[in-house]
């Protein structure tokens, strides 16, 4: 069994952060970083970008930080068995160790999951818990061992990778086809056109999609009002968030609250 500890998902610093500990923990502790990081390993300081990931095993120092104002990740702290300790080795993860992955949306979402989980009440939770946790490992082990595809050797590739890991790590920024092009230094036409065959998904729908997907975690998680967890995902005006929400989930923000808080007392 696989005993998932604290956690969190799209945790945001809005100043910088740095975190130390000389001693480490006495647990795993897996990190999504979503935003540029700097890692200080062994005397020598390593800046990463963004959808770097680290796992840091007990009792190694800690200490990384934001290399910007602001600083956005998902983190979880988690014990495996001593019996289960063979199924880690075999998975071959580079540990205590940043590695840059192309694409953290997956591994994301199953953290996610894995908070929303360990907020619950279920009966089986413990096991659910071990299950997501083993199913996020494998798939981080999957992305570190697999080749590069052939959309990879686009020469645009790398610029609207990133773009994308933006679009998905920071969805309340104001997100416009024209800034996108601007980014990545080619026409708005080109710009929709190159990501959809990249990604198989427009930008905007992708900005959609995880700014809906922040506000269900947010309804699910937080007893912030509509107006706030608008405002925290992005929408300038709460109306047009609780359309598009209602359209997309076929309830209203309030409604999906209240579905939720059903379905956990049952």
């Amino acid at each position: 069994m696989i005993t998932v500890g604290h956690c969190g998902y799209d945790s945001r610093h809005r100043t910088r952060l740095e975190m130390r500990r000389p001693g480490g923990t006495p647990d795993y502790t897996l990190l999504l970083i979503k935003t540029e990081a700097f890692f200080r390993i062994d005397g020598k300081t390593l800046q990463t970008p963004p959808g770097t990931v680290i796992l840091y095993e007990p009792s190694v120092p800690v200490h990384y930080g934001s290399v910007g104002a602001s600083y956005n990740d998902d983190w979880i702290h988690f014990l495996p068995e001593d019996c289960d300790l063979p199924f880690l080795q075999e998975l071959q993860l580079p540990c205590n160790t940043p590695c840059t992955l192309s694409f953290t949306g997956q591994l994301s979402e199953y953290a996610r999951m894995i908070v929303l989980e360990k907020n619950s009440e279920h009966p089986y939770r413990e096991q659910i818990l071990d299950s997501l946790m083993r199913t996020l490992l494998y798939s981080l082990a999957s992305q570190l061992l697999s080749s590069p595809d052939e959309a990879m050797e686009n020469k645009y590739y790398s610029a609207m990778n990133e773009l994308r890991m933006s679009i998905l790590n920071t969805p309340h920024k104001k997100w416009t086809i024209e800034a996108m092009a601007e980014l990545v230094h080619i026409s708005p036409s080109y710009l929709q056109h190159l990501y959809r065959e990249l990604f198989g998904v427009s930008c905007i729908q992708d900005v959609i999609q995880a700014r809906l997907k922040s506000a269900r975690f947010y309804l699910r998680t937080t007893e912030m009002s509509i107006q706030s967890i608008a405002e925290l995902c992005g929408y300038e005006n709460e109306l047009h968030f609780m359309r598009q929400f209602k359209k997309f989930t076929n309830m209203t923000p309030s409604q999906y609250r209240s579905h939720y808080l059903c379905e956990q007392q049952k």
